[in-house]
């Protein structure tokens, strides 16, 4: 009977089940809208953390990069003030086709194929990343399911990721400071460029992927290392299965 009903109706499904659950815990009301940070005030918004990343040359990639740019557009600068949720479907909105998506690489069912909004979990990755720098309060961040580079083609550390599927899963923090943040972001032909920006100093702290690998799966553990302490702090662990045949060159 699954299978009888349509794609659409199961994500619209999804987006009410999961309104209702925001709205029932208090969070939608704590949900960050697109307000931009006014532009008297943007050169008071000092990069504190960048990460840069390699876009790599494929068949989908300039497909990629336009739908990079599109959610970059309703993130770019917006502001995040204190206490409020920062959620990555709540201002990119539906990644389809009718909002100027193209086709893009992802993993579906332990698969990799090409899905229009495809691509954009580099940047939910990116946006994860520089949470987990700045210590910010992590609501909801999911794995991919496997493994599909090898060290020489992956790029972010494996367990970096923060995977997102409309309707279903979501990456979402908690701006936990006293003070408004905002992201800034630069596509270049090969490399993309995201920074945290804020009106006072936040401390980039010391992140590590600690991987252990079994016959079929690999465990990896995020682990932060605070600035003004000796001992460590394990996040979370992620799950990936291997992959059976040979990885993929990039995404």
């Amino acid at each position: 009977m699954k299978h009888l009903i349509p794609p659409s109706f199961k994500v619209s499904l999804k987006i009410a089940q999961r309104y209702l659950a925001d709205f029932f815990t208090g969070e939608l009301s704590k949900f960050t809208n697109f307000e931009l940070v006014i532009d008297r005030q943007k050169n008071l918004f000092q990069t504190q953390i960048k990460i840069s990343q390699p876009i790599f040359a494929t068949s989908h990639s300039e497909n990629k990069k336009h739908n990079l740019n599109l959610a970059i557009q309703r993130i770019q600068n917006v502001l995040i003030l204190p206490g409020k949720i920062f959620s990555f479907w709540h201002l990119v909105g539906n990644p389809n086709s009718v909002n100027g998506y193209q086709a893009g690489r992802v993993i579906s069912g332990d698969r990799v194929k090409a899905e229009v909004g495809g691509g954009l979990c580099q940047l939910s990755g990116l946006l994860y990343l520089l949470a987990l720098k700045a210590g910010l309060t992590i609501l909801e961040r999911h794995p991919h399911s496997q493994d599909i580079y090898t060290e020489a083609t992956r790029f972010a550390p494996l367990g970096a990721d923060a995977t997102v599927v409309y309707g279903y899963k979501d990456f979402r923090f908690q701006n936990n400071f006293p003070f408004p943040i905002c992201f800034r972001f630069a596509i270049e032909p090969e490399e993309i460029r995201t920074s945290l920006c804020a009106e006072q100093l936040i401390p980039e702290l010391n992140i590590e992927f600690k991987s252990e690998e079994f016959m079929y799966t690999i465990k990896v553990d995020t682990i932060r290392w605070p600035i003004d302490r000796n001992d460590c702090e394990v996040l979370n662990s992620s799950t990936y299965k291997k992959l059976i045949d040979h990885p993929i060159d990039h995404e």
